[in-house]
């Protein structure tokens, strides 16, 4: 890898404040021959009291070799990592696994060369497992800038690629979820949205930097300034509103909310929204099938409470049993004026025998059925008219004028079919 000057430049302000600290060492402990090499040679550089105060008890990893690669020092920090007690003396090539060895050449020949190799590498522990490192290694020199031996610090990258490798999967997760995911900042602005968002907006990337009040129904703005207030509180906030595509049409949405602080201490408003189109129109299709359902009841109910019966070619009955209400007056209004003109009645019998109770509203519902069907040209009888029943009409003083009445219904039926067999005689004479 083919360092920048940039590069070189920021080592060399590193190894300057790396030989700063050690020189303030130093002269701390008194020690005021303690270089980090002689400058013939006779103390190893590993040696100087105050490189070794600094580098044992730094958290880092470090390790110096000879120019060949064999290790001549590491810390406790390095033979943590390396899970070795004693590596002094190994090759570093050691440390490496086979298909690694060209990237630790080429980085070597870096040091070398230019000085200095900054790159990200496996190492290999003893116990074979492999872990992942950044390396920044450079050649020592001694007083008289002839290079005497590699230093490499190392970083472990354990705990970051751990982080990184959850990032991704978390990121994986939120791109592939069904459920359109966005971020907002609290005046609504639209900071990230993954891919169901803008499928489900119509906007696609467009919608970054959109404010979401842009495509939210207007009639449904008011909903989401509430939820945005209940945010602001501190509480989560659940909304079903309506959003404006960008080719116009509206899809009905669920969307549920929270806040989070950002790393700059900024309140952001995480959103999970769900088109509930089909949700919807589920609930309408069950809304209608119980209308239906309830009107076929209506209808059946209405029928059972009005039967109308023919028992002869010329007449009908219409029993009636229970409470008799105003909406069940009109029906039965109905169902005898529909009776009379289907069967070509002359003559309607209508039963109250399983009447209990006659007040004026089912008088003048009776009263009222009688002249419609006479309008038709027929005639009402009323039978099973009881005692108590009868009393109770004269007391309200209803006319029952123009309707024939019988005690019970069998007479009723009784004159029906004499009238019935007179009109075949005079037909037939």
């Amino acid at each position: 890898m083919t360092m920048t000057n940039g590069n070189i430049a920021a080592l060399e302000v590193e190894n300057a404040a790396l030989r700063q600290r050690i020189s303030e060492l130093e002269a701390r402990l008194g020690s005021s021959n303690g270089v980090a090499a002689s400058a013939n040679n006779d103390a190893p550089i590993n040696e100087s009291l105050g490189f070794r105060t600094l580098v044992e008890t730094a958290p880092q990893a470090i390790s110096i070799s000879s120019l060949d690669g064999v290790i001549t020092y590491a810390n406790p920090a390095f033979r943590a990592l390396t899970g070795y007690d004693a590596p002094v003396g190994m090759s570093i090539a050691a440390l490496h696994f086979d298909e690694d060895l060209p990237l630790l050449e080429a980085g070597i020949h870096n040091v070398m060369s230019e000085g200095v190799w900054r790159s990200t590498v496996r190492l290999r522990r003893r116990d074979g497992s492999a872990v992942s490192v950044r390396v920044n290694a450079f050649l020592i020199h001694d007083n008289d800038g002839n290079p005497i031996a590699m230093t490499g610090m190392f970083e472990d990258l354990t705990a970051e690629l751990q982080r990184e490798e959850r990032l991704r999967l978390f990121e994986a997760l939120v791109e592939n979820a069904p459920d359109a995911i966005g971020v907002a900042d609290f005046n609504g602005n639209i900071i990230y949205a993954n891919a169901s968002y803008k499928a489900l907006t119509g906007y696609g990337d467009d919608l970054i930097g959109m404010n979401g009040f842009t495509y939210i129904y207007e009639e449904d703005h008011r909903l989401a300034q509430a939820a945005l207030a209940r945010l602001a509180e501190g509480a989560a906030a659940s909304i079903e509103a309506r959003l404006c595509r960008k080719d116009g049409s509206i899809v009905p949405v669920a969307a549920t909310m929270y806040v989070q602080m950002s790393p700059r201490g900024e309140a952001q408003v995480i959103g999970f929204t769900r088109d509930i189109s089909a949700q919807k129109r589920a609930e309408e299709e069950r809304f209608a099938l119980q209308q239906q359902v309830i009107e076929a009841q209506r209808a059946a109910i209405r029928e059972l409470s009005t039967p109308l019966i023919p028992i002869s070619e010329t007449a009908v009955i219409m029993p009636l049993v229970g409470a008799i209400d105003s909406a069940r007056a009109q029906q039965i209004v109905d169902a005898l004026l529909e009776g009379v003109a289907e069967y070509r009645a002359e003559m309607a019998i209508v039963d109250i025998t399983g009447v209990q109770v006659v007040d004026t509203q089912v008088a003048n519902a009776l009263v009222r059925a009688a002249q419609a069907v006479r309008l038709l040209g027929a005639q009402v009888m009323l039978t099973g008219i009881k005692p108590q029943v009868a009393q109770t009409l004269v007391q309200l003083g209803v006319s029952l004028e123009g309707i024939r009445t019988t005690g019970s219904l069998q007479t009723g039926v009784r004159l029906a079919l004499d009238n019935d067999a007179d009109r075949r005689r005079n037909g037939r004479q």
